[in-house]
């Protein structure tokens, strides 16, 4: 698809001359989810008018505003304004808004991710070598325009129908940035950082790491006194959330993806062009062996081997390949491949690895993988491609009509009824379950014997309805669900959509001071099952509204419709560590 805008809207950003009409939903047809987001979900849609194809972006303005996120709107439509017009990035036609949404317009990336194509058997070190060349050219006009991007991985690299790179998804990125002078690491200097950590040119923090950087306070030798301290404060929120301007005093924002996150992010730490060229790097080593170059356990063990820069090379990786990464991947950020390259990148193009490539003429030389063949654009005179993107007898709009439609759309594309069962039979069909089988469960499960399990201690009462988060629960609503905690102590509940597969099923969530997460069928109110609690549990926010809980048998994929998913993952990973530490302190007595 060329990037140009649609004849009707109003152009990149909504504005226009006096003759422009401005957009509205019901200029388009929204199809098939193609993805999500912090903020919002990406549509396939078609122009009511010409039938084009894009890709529609649907921002949440209750989510943008609650959680104080209108810089990262404001950002990514100036990057995208300002990238549209160059090869390598999508474009961005117009933007529009309704009274709840706000509408970006964009190229439509028909073959998907770069991270869709690692897992093709076609996909050879020829192919590594072409798109990590592709990335390159786009780091390059990023850098030169003063854009940093700050989130590079393969997920965020998307493919256009002839299968080039479209880079993405800049809510993290830099603008204007002033090219800083990298210094030489000192502990006793943290009013340096400090101070520059409030610069406005930062980000504002990512709204999916809070417990992050918990992780990367331990990982930079943060005293465990403190952070014991800090998980006996049951507040019930993360403080760093609750007074934004000292978490801004403590260190520079902290963007990214924990795989591909560089040290001097994960540390606050002035960023430069070359934060970008780790991400690289690391993209790199995915492409040539299918896996990011560091993986662990938790956040925390990732986190440690990045500062610590611990890569693995398997036996047959590509030596010119490692010898590349490897001169990328430098804690300092000055010894970085290119980093003081004029022109920018010279020494990169030089490198072994990109031998053969014809940089001037990339963009133009067709891609070693064939697109796909099951794409819109790729003609619709087969009525089955048509329908297999947009629900049949649509109507134009998004309305909350047209949410259902989608939603039921999307379910009805893998087949899945309203009799498949998609809970566990752990705690399942009886109303509250036999009573002290959930404990004794909990017990096996945290590695304490049953019968000398010890409550979870907490410094405040329960008994007022208050939450763990803090939030307020009427006597009568939390009268309706305790049979289910079996005389534990609820400590949050909620409505959640627990999806298995792609189907959701709306659940009334508990936790306990078991420690136990329950889930219960509030229409019949039968309890469906239990979460499994373990050591190895673990949450992760994918945005505001979804949350995953990882357990060592499985993922629960979890959304919370009122969008507080960093709530639950806060509530339940204190809930963790207090389970984990009265273990111990339990099996100490014993």
């Amino acid at each position: 698809m060329e990037n140009r805008p649609p004849p009707s809207s109003s152009g990149g950003g909504g504005g226009g001359g006096s003759g422009a009409r401005r957009m509205t939903p019901n200029d388009f047809y929204f199809g098939k989810l193609l993805g999500e987001g912090s903020f919002s979900c990406v549509y396939l849609a078609k122009e009511v008018r010409t039938a084009k194809k894009y890709a529609i972006k649907v921002c949440e303005k209750r989510l943008i505003l609650r959680e104080k996120k209108q810089e990262y709107v404001k950002r990514e439509r100036e990057v995208l304004n300002r990238l549209s017009s160059r090869p390598g990035f999508l474009g961005l036609y117009c933007t529009f808004q309704d009274r709840s949404r706000l509408y970006f317009v964009m190229t439509y990336a028909c073959n998907g991710t770069l991270l869709s194509l690692l897992s093709r058997p076609s996909f050879t070190l020829d192919c590594a070598r072409f798109y990590a060349a592709e990335i390159l050219l786009a780091l390059e006009t990023m850098h030169d325009l003063g854009i940093l991007h700050r989130d590079i991985k393969p997920e965020n690299i998307l493919l256009d129908q002839h299968m080039h790179v479209l880079m993405a998804d800049f809510g993290s990125s830099k603008l204007d940035y002033q090219e800083e002078v990298e210094q030489p690491k000192n502990e006793e200097q943290p009013e340096a950082a400090s101070a520059s950590a409030s610069k406005p040119n930062d980000a504002p923090p990512s709204p999916t790491m809070s417990s992050a950087r918990k992780h990367a306070e331990q990982v930079l030798g943060k005293s465990m006194e403190k952070a014991n301290n800090e998980e006996d404060n049951d507040s019930g929120t993360d403080t760093d959330d609750r007074h934004p301007s000292s978490r801004a005093a403590k260190r520079r924002s902290f963007v990214g993806t924990a795989q591909y996150v560089s040290p001097e992010i994960l540390t606050g730490t002035p960023s430069s062009p070359a934060s970008d060229l780790w991400s690289y790097a690391c993209t790199i080593y995915q492409m040539v062996c299918g896996v990011p170059p560091f993986r662990a356990a938790s956040e925390y063990l990732i986190f440690q081997k990045i500062l610590r820069c611990q890569v693995n090379y398997g036996e047959g990786f590509d030596p010119t390949a490692k010898d590349l990464v490897t001169r990328l991947l430098q804690i300092e950020q000055c010894k970085r491949l290119g980093a003081h390259d004029q022109p920018r990148y010279c020494t990169l193009r030089a490198h072994p690895f990109f031998r053969g490539i014809q940089f001037d003429q990339l963009r133009s030389t067709p891609a070693p993988i064939p697109p796909t063949e099951d794409t819109v654009l790729h003609g619709e005179t087969a009525a089955n491609v048509a329908n297999s993107y947009f629900p049949e007898g649509m109507k134009p709009g998004l309305d909350d009509r047209q949410l259902t439609r989608l939603l039921d759309f999307k379910l009805a594309s893998v087949g899945v009824s309203d009799d498949d069962d998609d809970d566990d039979t752990d705690g399942g069909g009886s109303r509250s379950g036999s009573v002290g089988s959930g404990r004794a469960a909990s017990a096996a499960r945290t590695g304490v014997a049953a019968g000398t399990v010890a409550p979870l201690k907490f410094t405040k009462s329960f008994t007022d309805g208050t939450s763990i988060d803090g939030s307020k629960h009427d006597t009568a609503t939390l009268a309706m669900w305790e049979p289910f905690a079996e005389g534990e102590k609820i400590l949050k509940l909620g409505y959640v959509h627990k999806r298995k597969g792609l189907f959701a099923r709306r659940r009334l969530f508990l936790l306990t001071t078991g420690p136990r997460l329950i889930y219960i069928d509030p229409v019949n109110m039968v309890k469906k099952g239990e979460i499994p609690w373990t050591r190895e549990l673990s949450v992760e926010a994918k945005n505001f509204k979804t949350f995953y809980v990882h357990t060592p048998n499985r993922t629960y994929y979890l959304e919370d419709p009122e969008g507080f998913a960093l709530k639950w993952c806060d509530c339940i990973n204190e809930v963790h560590r207090k389970a984990f530490l009265n273990s111990l302190e339990t099996n100490g007595r014993t």
